[in-house]
Formats: structure tokens, C-alpha cells, sequence
């Protein structure tokens, strides 16, 4: 499926998302997106015939979201004349915010998705959210370059394996309020530090 999807897919791959980051995978099923959905049953299996074409839809809708994301993430705007540490790890925190804020269900569902690919990392399941990371951490990569770190490769990991801890940190405590952009820039920007020269 491509971005330029019909509404109605659309509504179709953001009610399956929300079914998985309440119910797990093992939730998603036609029936269940089609009440979440509240359109006729038998919808959902009309523009996705088997389970697995369900579950790759879902894939590359989140892969596009967030890749969507990260390019459109922006220092906020009274940082702009910081450090460029700061306002690295401003945007980073942005978009986390935006992961575990607006975005939980999708962020939920994501690591419902990963931990499945990594049971069967045979499948191609994972692929399109697998290309995304490698995408984020490209980007994280250039940065850690930009700010003078002598081993920008392994600096960029470092800093994208940091953000899915915040992440996954987020997304296992409800009630706590993880969203508080101010709070993962002061924690990204102690891990930007030791990677600049």
C-alpha cells in the first residue's frame, strides 16, 4: 500500500492500530477492525484479504507515520539560538514527545510488531519498520558528524538505542507522565555530549 492510500484504508490501518496497542496482535482481526472502525463487517477483509496483508498494511502505514515524523520535526522555537547540541536534542525530544503523547497507540502497536518480527526474523514483517530505524539512525549518524564525534557510526546508534529506551521506557509506565519534551531534551542532550569532539 502506498501513502496516496483511499480515506477509508486509511481508517481502516489507523482502527487497526488502535486494536493492537489495546488488545496485542494477537486482537487483530478483520471482525475487530471493522468494530473499531464502525463501518460493515466484511470492510476490513475487503481491501485486505488474509491476515498477514492486515498486518502489512499496518507495517508500512507506521513506517511512513513516523518517517513522516522525524522529517518534519523541528527545534522548538525558543531554542533555535542554543548550542547545536541543544537543539539536536530538542528535536529528538519532539518527536519522542510526539511518539508517546499523540501517538501512543501507534508507538504501542510498533513495539507489539518488533517483538513479533524478532520471534520470526525469517518473515519479511518487519522490514519496512526495520528500513525506517535504519533511516533514523542514518539521520542520528549525520548529526553526531555534524556535532564532531570521532566515531559518528556507532554515535548515531547510540543515540537512536537511547530514544527507543526513553520510548519503550514511555509506553510501560501509564499514569507517568513521559511526554515532557523539556525533560528527554536535558536526558538526549547528556548522551549528544559524550559524542561530541
Amino acid at each position: 500500500m502506498s501513502s496516496d492510500r483511499s480515506p477509508r484504508v486509511q481508517a481502516l490501518l489507523t482502527a487497526a492500530v488502535a486494536v493492537i496497542a489495546d488488545e496485542g496482535l494477537r486482537g487483530l482481526t478483520h471482525r475487530a477492525v471493522d468494530r473499531r472502525a464502525t463501518v460493515p463487517a466484511g470492510s476490513t477483509s475487503y481491501y485486505f484479504r488474509t491476515r498477514q496483508a492486515l498486518l502489512g498494511g499496518v507495517v508500512a502505514f507506521i513506517a511512513e507515520q513516523e518517517m513522516a515524523d522525524i522529517e518534519a520535526a523541528t527545534v522548538s522555537e525558543e531554542l533555535a539560538e542554543t548550542p547545536p547540541v541543544r537543539q539536536v536534542a530538542d528535536r529528538f525530544a519532539g518527536v519522542l514527545a510526539h511518539w508517546l503523547g499523540p501517538q501512543r497507540d501507534r508507538t504501542r502497536a510498533r513495539l507489539e510488531i518488533i517483538l513479533l518480527t524478532a520471534r520470526h526474523p525469517e518473515g519479511e514483517l518487519g522490514t519496512e519498520l526495520l528500513r525506517a530505524r535504519e533511516r533514523f539512525v542514518g539521520q542520528a549518524q549525520q548529526l553526531a558528524t555534524a556535532l564532531g564525534s570521532p566515531c559518528p557510526d556507532e554515535g548515531g546508534r547510540i543515540v537512536v538505542a537511547f530514544a527507543e529506551g526513553l520510548t519503550y521506557d514511555g509506553v510501560i509506565r501509564p499514569g507517568q507522565d513521559t511526554t515532557d519534551r523539556a525533560a528527554l531534551r536535558q536526558m538526549l542532550e547528556r548522551v549528544l555530549l559524550t559524542l561530541a569532539g
